[in-house]
């Protein structure tokens, strides 16, 4: 029995020295996968860092660029704010000014129809006031009396034309027209063609036209020279320097 536990001794080692080995053997290889393994988890967790230190400052890098737009959106949005008060101000002072220039055309318009209006019934004022103080002329005085208030306004009208240097107007006309308010005699025409040849230095002919609202008198018209002798006219001058009295 001893003999075969000698036998078996060296047959025990032998299996222990293997077994020692293969534990050895086993041990270095799963060391060597352990550090295989953990070498790979290293490289992939350095690599995650890698890309989350990537993805971080890509982050921050965004959050930098929003800031920045935000703050040049917030300025943007402030300038055209300002640049929006600046043209509502200046609309509004526009329209002011548009207001107050057109308030004060409707009130110059207004003044000067009301100025129209005004000279409008002074106008009719005075040619009622020449066709009433016509009409009081003619009623007050008769044929006998108008007709030598017509002989002396024509005699007036002589000696006005008389003391007319005819070389310092020029009239080129030989042909004239008189109106009267009454038809003149033929002496009376004769004196007054006489007076205008002999004051502009050629013969004179003039047309008669009667004309009853001249009221008396005559109204001559020559080339440019025109000259209005009638008493209608001299009541028209009457009025005018009553108004003017009245309105100083």
């Amino acid at each position: 029995m001893q003999e075969i536990v000698k036998a078996l001794i060296p047959i025990f080692a032998a299996h222990l020295v293997v077994l020692a080995i293969l534990v050895v053997v086993v041990k270095r290889l799963l060391v060597s996968d352990t550090m295989r393994a953990v070498k790979r988890i290293q490289a992939v967790e350095a690599e995650v860092r890698k890309k989350e230190e990537t993805i971080r400052r890509e982050i921050q890098e965004h959050e930098k660029a929003f800031a920045k737009q935000k703050i040049e959106a917030e300025e943007e949005l402030q300038r055209h704010k300002v640049r929006t008060e600046k043209e509502l101000t200046r609309l509004r002072d526009q329209m002011l000014a548009d207001a107050k220039k057109e308030g004060d055309r409707i009130l110059e318009q207004a003044h000067k129809n009301e100025e129209k209006f005004r000279q409008k019934i002074a106008l009719d004022m005075e040619q009622k006031a020449i066709a009433y103080g016509g009409d009081i002329f003619q009623l007050v005085f008769g044929d006998r009396v108008t007709g030598e208030v017509n002989k002396q306004f024509i005699a007036e009208l002589l000696d006005a034309l008389s003391e007319i240097d005819g070389d310092s107007i020029t009239v080129d006309a030989s042909q004239g027209e008189v109106m009267t308010s009454e038809a003149m005699d033929v002496e009376q025409k004769q004196s007054l063609e006489k007076l205008l040849s002999e004051t502009f230095h050629q013969e004179v002919r003039l047309t008669e036209k009667v004309d009853p609202s001249l009221l008396s008198g005559l109204v001559l018209k020559l080339g440019s020279l025109e000259i209005d002798g009638s008493l209608k006219n001299r009541f028209s001058e009457a009025i005018e320097e009553i108004i003017k009295d009245a309105a100083g």
